[in-house]
């Protein structure tokens, strides 16, 4: 009986022991399992986070660039429209300078050539018929001008609105600039209508008898290509005012 009881009671010694290191092991295993789990929370929580601010980075992202091709589209129209109006500007402003005389031309026109008679007038007789004089330039450009002529230079001195003929002794000036004979009358339109005014004998009678009687040179050609230069002189405005 003695016997039965020590070995009864080493098999409850035994059963204690192994329960004591079965739930010190149990222990120690739960203790580290519920650290990794709240690790892995932790760590799939920042994640969550990361994409979270990733996604409405790359929103706000989307919603800039769309802003920027906003303004830059309407910055290139208002640059074309811009563009549009300069081009415009630019081209009307070369077409006043065309009207008034400040570019170079080229194109078809005629060439006239007036010069004082060779002959010397006879003793005592008046030399004023045998040259030739402000009035008749004037009369052949005032001609040109009803012939359509778009350009006329004198000795390469451009007409425009402002000039002026005159003269001054036994010279001509033409924009305050002092020519002599010959004159080379060059005026760019159509040549037949130019030619027609010209030899029109109800047009310049009195330098036409004077060409016959004086024996002064009157010469009218047609030209393929006649250059002008453009107006070298000034404009002097003293009493004009802009409209309003």
């Amino acid at each position: 009986m003695t016997r039965f009881r020590r070995k009864h009671g080493n098999n409850l010694a035994l059963l204690a022991v192994g329960l004591t290191v079965g739930l010190l092991l149990a222990t120690s295993w739960r203790v580290p399992a519920g650290t990794h789990a709240g690790e892995a929370n932790d760590r799939e929580e920042r994640i969550y986070l990361s994409i979270e601010r990733l996604e409405t980075e790359q929103r706000d992202l989307r919603e800039t660039l769309g802003s920027l091709r906003r303004e830059l589209s309407e910055r290139q129209s208002a640059a074309e429209a811009e563009s549009d109006r300069l081009e415009a500007l630019r081209a009307e402003l070369e077409r006043q300078q065309l009207l008034a005389g400040l570019t170079e031309v080229h194109g078809p026109g005629v060439r006239i050539i007036l010069d004082d008679s060779a002959a010397n007038p006879p003793a005592g007789a008046d030399a004023s018929p045998y040259l030739i004089h402000e009035q008749d330039l004037r009369d052949i450009v005032n001609l040109l001008w009803m012939a359509g002529s778009e350009a006329i230079a004198i000795n390469d001195e451009r007409l425009v609105a402002s000039s002026s003929i005159y003269c001054v002794g036994s010279t001509v000036m033409v924009n305050s600039t002092r020519l002599s004979p010959p004159y080379a009358i060059r005026a760019i339109g159509n040549p037949r209508v130019q030619q027609d005014y010209l030899r029109n004998p109800s047009y310049l009678p009195f330098l036409k008898e004077k060409k016959r009687i004086y024996s002064l040179r009157f010469d009218v050609d047609a030209q393929a290509s006649v250059v002008l230069p453009a107006y070298r002189g000034a404009f002097l405005t003293e009493y004009a005012r802009p409209g309003e």
